[in-house]
């Protein structure tokens, strides 16, 4: 995460970064990954998302705390990025790649009923970028 800190007001300038990284199935969800992963988690307002011979999936539908604007810049390296939204939250997907596939399985949201916007910058090669909102709050 990167952000500048006013040494005099005490108060934070400028947006709120976090990578992810998929680098290899055997420690991302695969045979040595015994723990949970977290749900309720504070988000940045810019997340960058690599794969990389391993998936990564973005939880937003249950947040702890998130901007009313997220934005997200996924690469599809060898392997997936899966996003998961909640029920009301607007998603622009643009991007392109060879050989993967930008798929949002989001219903479009009017303006006056958006509860947050996601916008995603996919880039694939070989794998999808997909978005689609989490099962039971459709």
């Amino acid at each position: 995460m990167t952000a500048r800190v006013s040494h005099t007001a005490g108060t934070v300038v400028g947006k709120r970064r976090r990578r992810l990284l998929g680098l290899e199935p055997i420690f991302e969800g695969g045979w040595l990954h015994k723990g949970k992963r977290a749900h309720r988690w504070d988000v940045e307002d810019e997340l960058l998302a690599v794969a990389l011979f391993g998936d990564v999936t973005i939880d937003l539908s249950e947040t702890k705390s998130a901007p009313a604007d997220i934005v997200i810049n996924a690469w599809a390296i060898l392997r997936d990025v899966d996003v998961t939204v909640a029920e009301g939250t607007h998603v622009e997907l643009s991007g392109g790649g060879f050989r993967g596939h930008l798929v949002n399985e989001v219903p479009d949201v009017p303006e006056e009923d958006r509860d947050r916007v996601v916008r995603i910058h996919g880039h694939t090669l070989v794998c999808d970028v997909t978005v689609r909102v989490a099962e039971g709050r459709a």
